[in-house]
């Protein structure tokens, strides 16, 4: 009697080759997509970083065009409208990193709409609409109001005084405390100075910059006629270019840049301001406070990776 046996096959595996071939395969795999993920994550950062740059541009750069376009002068008078200075000394920043290269300082008279709050009428014009505004660019916790290095933040802020403050009776405000005055920046400092960095004032965080360059229109003679021209006149902090100054006041009988009455445009009017701002993202304010030694080509490098420059040309009413 024949017996047949089933012939029994070994399980088969995996060689080692195909196991290497998978194990690569699935590395590339897994790397091309963290390689998109990153991709993607980056482009949603730059987005995100961007967006929030340019509301805060908005908000600030909306204020000061709405406060320009309303700006009131008077000429015939030794008064003082208008004051602009970008002082190296006072620049914000934390105390071991890198300081702002350019914060111009600005306090003028202007017919704002927000004044009394918004709720502008024959009552609360009384004395009369000219406001005074003062905008600053400071380096401090706006929430905790200190200078904690931990979690300061450069921030704009913009003072609004009233025609009249402190209610019906009450002789202080912009008309009984800073109109007709030689030294306007004097008068503000000394009566609403310590009151610029209440939270109240506070416009937006992150502006690392701010800059204002004045277009000014003027006569002079050529050819023994008078000639119309125009001079563009920066307020920095370094000065760069000789027409640039660090302090530029107008008054009521003409224009004084760094202490200076007799340029050729001293009797010109401000037919226009530009001013230039520039945002960083939070990272880089955060780079920016522990790293002293950003500077020369390092710091322009890190600025162009950090920050969204904004500007805006806001045109001056004409008497």
């Amino acid at each position: 009697m024949r017996t047949f046996r089933r012939k029994r096959h070994a399980g088969r595996g995996f060689t080692l080759a195909e196991l290497i071939v998978a194990m690569a395969v699935t590395v590339i795999l897994l790397g091309l997509l963290v390689s998109v993920t990153g991709v993607a994550l980056d482009g949603w950062r730059m987005s995100r970083n961007k967006v929030r740059a340019a509301r805060q541009a908005k908000a600030a750069l909306e204020q000061i065009s709405r406060d320009f376009e309303s700006m009131v002068a008077r000429s015939g008078n030794i008064y003082e409208w208008l004051y602009t200075e970008s002082d190296p000394n006072e620049a914000p920043g934390p105390g071991d990193g890198v300081k702002s290269r350019n914060a111009a300082r600005m306090i003028f008279f202007t017919a704002a709409t927000d004044r009394y709050d918004g709720r502008v009428g024959p009552d609360s014009n009384n004395p009369g609409d000219v406001s005074a505004v003062g905008y600053r660019l400071v380096y401090k916790d706006p929430i905790t109001d200190s200078d904690d290095d931990d979690y300061s933040v450069f921030v704009l802020y913009r003072r609004l005084v009233d025609p009249r403050e402190g209610g019906e009776g009450s002789e202080e405000g912009a008309f009984y405390d800073l109109l007709a005055q030689e030294d306007l920046e004097a008068a503000f400092e000394v009566n609403y100075g310590a009151t610029v960095e209440d939270s109240e004032n506070f416009i937006c965080e992150n502006i690392f910059e701010m800059s204002v360059v004045f277009t000014i229109e003027y006569m002079a003679e050529a050819g023994g006629s008078p000639v119309a021209r125009i001079q563009r006149v920066p307020v920095l902090a370094t000065r760069k270019g000789p027409d640039a100054v660090s302090e530029f006041r107008l008054k009521g009988d003409g224009i004084v840049a760094d202490g200076n009455a007799e340029t050729d445009y001293a009797d010109g009017r401000i037919v226009a301001v530009d001013v230039s701002i520039s945002v960083l993202t939070d990272n880089g304010v955060a780079t920016l406070r522990r790293d002293a030694d950003l500077e020369g080509d390092r710091l322009a490098d890190f600025l162009a990776r950090n920050s969204y420059r904004f500007s805006k040309t806001i045109m001056l009413p004409q008497p």
